[in-house]
């Protein structure tokens, strides 16, 4: 069997709900430097302070222009809206909505926030499916790095059309037409690669992720030109909802040994039960790591709706380098 682990036990609880990711916020750098006064010691200490703080604005300066070219690397953020994908069993020819809310059928259109790098392409692509509490505080920063790293973003708002707020204490079926949906919007844009396409998903949308990933939704959905997804990843989903399903396309699974919401023995599980001659799925657990392990909101923990929540940044940082090697692999050309 291809797939690894790192994994201590953890107590075995059906999932009931998840959490969100976290807020960066930067303060711009002063532009000119402060004025000198006569030192009392002398010229010669003058001298040495003001060449010290030379030194110290010219490292902020060069720091400041990086900054600025690696914001120039991707375009801004757009807001999209598309269809969701329509179930195989009732395809049926899909229409322009008339109010730019809802179809003839009275199928809301899903909305979406795109970001690209910039260039004519085609890239690789991303569906980012966010977790019951909705969008991301730190959605445009995660966008806005993939987009760095050479990946057209899309991060699919589930709640938006639907007048939703959250939906922590219920199941949520319409993630996955949704995903399927952005698959669809996606593989028609000239600027990606529709054979490069991939789904990242945070809680809930990590199930949604493993759903997409396992043989039973592959072909459930009409999606024009035969649009699949290549790879997908998962943050701390509950594994336990897919029991022992096949998994169809390469997987990333990334879990906190002591998250007590969507435990890591869930998933041990799942990845032991795939065939040593299947899809290659990757299950790495961080020593200590809870619930939303990548979300610097949640600090040294708190607790809402019933979960425990604590970011770890060694294990975010290092979540952060695994996705990134396995989309490099699996996304290339």
């Amino acid at each position: 069997m291809r797939s690894t682990a790192q994994w201590v036990g953890g107590e075995k609880r059906r999932f009931a709900a998840d959490a969100t990711g976290g807020r960066v916020e930067k303060t711009p750098a002063p532009v000119n430097p402060p004025r000198l006064r006569a030192h009392p010691l002398g010229a010669s200490a003058s001298m040495i302070l003001f060449s010290a703080l030379a030194r110290r604005c010219l490292a902020v300066a060069a720091l400041s222009g990086l900054a600025s070219m690696r914001l120039s690397a991707a375009a801004a953020e757009e807001l999209v809206k598309f269809d969701g994908a329509v179930p195989r069993l009732h395809q049926v020819e899909q229409r322009p909505a008339r109010d730019g809310k809802a179809d003839e059928r009275g199928r809301p259109l899903i909305q979406g926030y795109l970001t690209k790098p910039n260039g004519r392409g085609p890239f690789p692509a991303l569906v980012l499916l966010h977790s019951c509490l909705g969008l991301p505080a730190n959605r445009q920063s995660i966008a806005d790095a993939l987009a760095l790293q050479g990946y057209v973003a899309l991060f699919v708002d589930d709640f938006a059309a639907r007048g939703l707020k959250e939906t922590c204490a219920v199941d949520f079926p319409d993630a996955l037409p949704d995903a399927f949906g952005a698959l669809a919007f996606l593989s028609r844009r000239p600027f990606v690669d529709p054979n490069r396409i991939g789904v990242v998903g945070w809680s809930q949308g990590g199930d949604t992720a493993l759903e997409i990933a396992a043989s039973r939704s592959a072909s459930a959905f009409a999606v024009a030109d035969g649009a699949k997804f290549k790879a997908a990843a998962a943050f701390y989903p509950p594994c336990e909802n897919l029991g022992d399903a096949r998994l169809r396309i390469a997987t990333l699974i990334l879990v906190g040994e002591s998250d007590d919401v969507t435990p890591a023995a869930d998933c041990r599980r799942l990845a032991e039960a795939q065939p040593s001659d299947g899809a290659d799925v990757r299950l790495i657990v961080y020593p200590g790591a809870a619930h939303g392990f990548d979300n610097p909101e949640f600090g040294e923990g708190l607790r809402a709706y019933g979960m425990s929540l604590r970011y770890d940044r060694d294990a975010a940082e290092r979540a952060k380098s695994e996705l990134r090697d396995f989309l490099a692999t699996r996304l290339a050309r």
